[in-house]
């Protein structure tokens, strides 16, 4: 309620442009589709900028997104176009957890998550890496590829 109660008091006056930070944080999945759908027929009408770090909702609600990394732009588009840059180069393997530093050292990781008590990594490569499967990449790939490719 505090997040619409939010909105509301933005929209007083009929802004053309509303700033929204981290709109849907701490919010269960039900409202967080309910306030996601808000911003969206929002949208239609006024320009809505969406600080986040939850790249599902930048999927989900945004027609060009920008990553900012240490106060400059790195990326700038629609995600869909993003997300296609990666295509053919993102593939994934099931590790040992122990074997985690020697990947990184040895791939360009871009993420890892434990999926049922299994460390899943994700990483970026031209070419198939033996023992890897290909992966469809996602917004949240190319966020994290392009911010590791921007920090160094």
């Amino acid at each position: 309620m505090k997040q619409r109660f939010g909105v509301a008091q933005a929209l007083i006056g009929n802004p053309q442009v509303i700033l929204v930070d981290e709109p849907t944080a701490g919010l269960d999945p039900e409202e967080r589709n309910r306030f996601n759908l808000l911003l969206s027929a929002l949208s239609k009408n006024i320009i809505v900028l969406l600080s986040t770090h939850l790249v599902e909702d930048v999927h989900q609600l945004c027609s060009q997104m920008a990553i900012i990394n240490k106060g400059s732009v790195v990326a700038y588009g629609a995600p869909a176009p993003l997300i296609n840059q990666l295509k053919g180069k993102v593939w994934t393997r099931l590790i040992a957890v122990q074997d985690l530093a020697n990947y990184q050292s040895d791939f360009e990781l871009i993420s890892y998550r434990f999926t049922e008590g299994n460390l899943f990594i994700v990483v970026y490569a031209h070419q198939q890496p033996r023992g890897f499967t290909p992966l469809e990449p996602t917004l949240e790939h190319f966020y994290f590829h392009r911010l590791r490719n921007t920090e160094q």
